[in-house]
């Protein structure tokens, strides 16, 4: 399988003032940037300067990819991760899609079908998620703990569920600037039965929003209990009305899904080892493993002495 080891990625300068002088000269460079080549990653507009700007005036940012098979729990153990630092936001990127695709049925039927997304319109839908407008958005849509700890850098820090997943996703990502890509991937090694008896116990509450999994595992050294609402939930929600399961959720787009993964993904993985960028965990715990995770997460903050 793919290494384990934490490669040390190309060190982040020293960041910039945030002063209008800075920002207009980013704001300059990005358009010049942008006429040279036009095939970089851009939003609708320049004036609402796209990520670049954003990324350019924090102090540090690291991007941080979580990859795995469908129901490996990346959503889980990003939102969770992003529950106990202040300062790491957590974005799906399949949330952004499913959003977008209540307004647009064409995107509906590719999403239901297991069949991905077109790479253009994922990597425009990351690019968008990104501007600090929405990336303060979704900060406040996740609940922080109240002994949350924060990086000392001072940057604020994004964790990627499921971007980049093609090999196409990831040539169009190395046209964003390279400080920009992605220093770390870690992977969510799950075997194939486990994460398709977790995919068919996964259901959204429609009420309080909240994303639960009434299926548990326990064989071969695999503990996962079902994920249920610890508080709360039950006394404000039927949960048989009111939770819905995913549309493609379903045992023939699951198997889709699985093959889908193997054929575009695994070679993504392939390319964050040779980079010396991966991380492989195997979460044999479920969400009993945070605590190693975040280790693994500030070790790598440590050795970069981000901490």
């Amino acid at each position: 399988m793919w290494g384990a080891g934490l490669g040390r990625g190309e060190e982040k300068g020293e960041a910039h003032g945030t002063n209008s002088t800075w920002e207009f000269i980013v704001k300059i460079a990005v358009t010049i940037t942008y006429f040279i080549n036009p095939s970089l990653p851009q939003t609708s507009s320049l004036q609402r300067v796209p990520l670049i700007l954003v990324m350019a005036t924090q102090a540090k940012t690291t991007l941080i990819s979580l990859v795995g098979k469908p129901g490996s729990g990346k959503g889980t153990y990003g939102a969770l991760l992003a529950s106990r630092y202040r300062n790491l936001t957590f974005l799906s990127v399949g949330d952004v899609l499913r959003d977008s695709a209540k307004r647009n049925e064409t995107l509906r039927r590719v999403l239901t079908s297991g069949k991905l997304v077109d790479d253009t319109i994922v990597n425009e839908a990351v690019i968008e998620s990104l501007q600090e407008e929405n990336l303060q958005q979704l900060k406040a849509q996740h609940s922080i703990d109240s002994d949350a700890k924060v990086f000392n850098d001072g940057g604020e820090h994004v964790i990627l569920d499921g971007f980049p997943r093609t090999d196409a996703q990831t040539k169009l990502l190395s046209k964003w600037p390279s400080s920009l890509e992605p220093a770390l991937a870690i992977y969510f090694d799950v075997p194939d039965d486990i994460v398709i008896t977790k995919l068919l116990g996964r259901r959204k509450c429609t009420i309080c929003g909240g994303n639960f999994n009434i299926n548990g595992v326990e064989q071969d050294g695999w503990d996962m209990p079902p994920l249920l609402p610890k508080n709360g939930c039950k006394e404000k929600c039927d949960w048989d009305i009111h939770w819905e399961k995913r549309d493609d959720d379903t045992a023939d787009i699951i198997k889709e899904r699985m093959q889908v993964f193997r054929q575009e993904t695994e070679p993504v993985l392939e390319s964050w080892s040779d980079s010396n960028r991966l991380v492989t965990f195997v979460p044999y715990k479920g969400v009993k493993e945070m605590d190693r995770l975040a280790g693994v997460l500030e070790n790598y903050f440590h050795k970069h002495s981000l901490t």
